[in-house]
């Protein structure tokens, strides 16, 4: 009987079929594949892009927290598709940071990937965001977390819980070996059993290694690609294989950059106008491996390169720096592209980190304008809002009129922006901060040039000076500023040309130029 039951088994277990193991592609078949990759639609529709933190923008229904209906009502404001009106700030893309279901107010701690946060809308509200972002021209990216979750999440409960196939979704182990592991820091206990949270214990990391994770992911993405969503900002980009969550020696840079290739190599075979950003804060030779998994990547070194200038009043070695760093992603990748910035909403405003100096931001503006990549602008910054942490202070209500009531979205006091002058009033005075940004994205907007154009240094002597052309299709721009706050500068050009754009006081006569401090002058040369 025993024998019998045993050749039962057996054919039982021959006749089952048997699950096909995931056949992960390496670094080397990945890179076959996005050989011919790009930004797509993205790169080409895309000029300037607008960052919007979803509790702090537009109120709809006077409970004093933004919301979906309330970015809706404001998308006149982003871009209302209509080249006669002057009231609209011209953007053509913006990226909101998290919507999904959560517990905190900045939603990267996600409990349910599948939904809209029921203190933002609806999914039927979202699809309707994306249907009246289209509609003016401006695409939607949301922003994505998989290198963590809630830890109140359904799937990290099962996990601690032991239940398949959740047990596999997280670092999690009833038995560990710390001394195999760099440091215990992120190493927390729960259920018996330890898990790992690189950021705070109740946001535990995911399992990276895991196939099912990794599947999951894919439909994630898949159901909103699906909605009609344009792009993903992914965060912690550079985490997901993290320091302390693997073993000592283990290769994290590239497992890393296999994960990111993977799913870039995906989302590719889904929809190759869908654009993929990611958010890996470092320095640009350390970045620039992780470029191969985007479309683009945050330039981080740029947004300190910007502000250090106007602080020192020195464009020592920031073009020289920003251009090699440029040259590291180019031997990385040929698809990329710069998603530049001044600031974002896990740092200190630009105005503030300027001394609340106004000339000094519009100058940053200048620079990061007609500089190559696609800008982000983090909002409020177009109205001069102020900020420094921690995090809410940096988050404030956008400023669109006197008084508390809606759009205002006052989910915390404001501390910086009191006096902050708001867009009711900014948008009728030619000077202000707003039609300084407006004027700004509408001449990017229009120029191949500053889109496309190739960038080089001008040779000039004075540090107080900072100059570079750019050149596309046989037209050169010059652009030169004096990043100086109390010293005028005055230099001789190789060449002259006609002036497109100007901001503050300058006088060209011939090839001499003559900037007073933090002003700006751009050329179309002459030939």
């Amino acid at each position: 009987m025993k024998r019998l039951a045993l050749v039962l088994v057996l054919l039982l277990s021959a006749c089952t079929p048997k699950e096909e193991p995931v056949t992960r592609l390496t670094i080397e078949e990945l890179e076959v594949l996005l050989q011919d990759a790009d930004a797509g639609s993205f790169g080409s529709d895309v000029s300037t892009a607008y960052s919007l933190f979803p509790i702090a923008f537009a109120d709809s229904d006077g409970d004093s927290k933004g919301d979906i209906p309330g970015i809706i009502s404001k998308l006149d404001y982003l871009n209302d598709n209509n080249p006669e009106t002057t009231t609209d700030l011209g953007i053509d893309a913006i990226w909101l940071n998290p919507v999904h279901p959560s517990d905190t107010y900045h939603k990267y701690d996600v409990k349910d990937y599948y939904a809209i946060d029921p203190s933002f809308g609806t999914l039927e509200d979202f699809e309707t965001l994306l249907n009246e972002a289209h509609a003016r021209g401006i695409k939607v990216i949301m922003d994505m977390v998989f290198n963590h979750s809630a830890d109140n999440h359904p799937w990290f409960q099962k996990a601690l819980n032991g239940e398949k196939p959740y047990d596999e979704y997280y670092m999690v182990f009833s038995k560990l070996k710390m001394s195999d592991y760099p440091d215990s820091k992120g190493w927390y206990g729960a259920n018996s059993k330890m898990y790992y949270a690189g950021f705070w214990n109740e946001m535990p990391d995911f399992n990276a290694d895991s196939d099912l994770v990794r599947e999951e992911f894919k439909k994630i993405l898949d159901f909103w690609m699906e909605l009609g969503v344009d792009g993903f900002r992914f965060d912690a980009a550079k985490h997901i294989y993290d320091l302390n969550e693997y073993p000592t020696g283990t290769q994290l840079l590239q497992l890393n950059k296999q994960f990111w290739m993977e799913l870039k190599e995906h989302v590719e075979s889904k929809d190759k106008d869908v654009f993929m950003v990611g958010e890996v804060w470092m320095q640009a030779a350390l970045a620039a491996p992780y470029a191969a998994g985007f479309d683009s990547i945050f330039n981080f070194d740029l947004s300190t390169g910007i502000i250090n200038v106007l602080k020192n009043g020195s464009s020592a070695n920031f073009l020289s720096s920003y251009i090699n760093g440029q040259k590291i992603f180019d031997t990385k990748t040929s698809h990329y592209v710069d998603s530049t910035f001044l600031s974002n909403h896990d740092q200190d405003r630009v105005l503030s980190q300027l001394g609340n100096n106004l000339d000094k931001a519009r100058l940053a503006a200048n620079i990061l304008f007609t500089l190559p990549g696609i800008p982000f602008v983090y909002y409020g910054e177009e109205l001069g809002m102020q900020g420094m942490k921690p995090d809410e202070n940096i988050r404030e209500p956008f400023v669109w009129t006197t008084g508390s009531n809606p759009p205002m979205a006052d989910w915390v006091s404001s501390k910086y922006n009191k006096t902050t002058i708001p867009y009711d009033q900014q948008v009728n005075d030619p000077d202000s901060m707003f039609n300084h940004y407006r004027e700004l994205i509408a001449l990017r907007k229009t120029s191949d040039v500053l889109r496309h154009g190739d960038l080089k240094a001008l040779d000039i002597a004075s540090f107080r000076v900072l100059g570079y052309s750019r050149t596309y299709n046989g037209k050169t721009w010059l652009i030169i500023h004096n990043v100086h706050s109390n010293q005028s500068a005055t230099i001789t050009l190789e060449q002259t040309g006609t002036v497109i754009y100007s901001m503050g006081s300058t006088t060209l006569d011939g090839t001499n130029l003559t900037l007073e401090p933090l002003s700006t002058l751009i050329l179309e040369v002459t030939n």
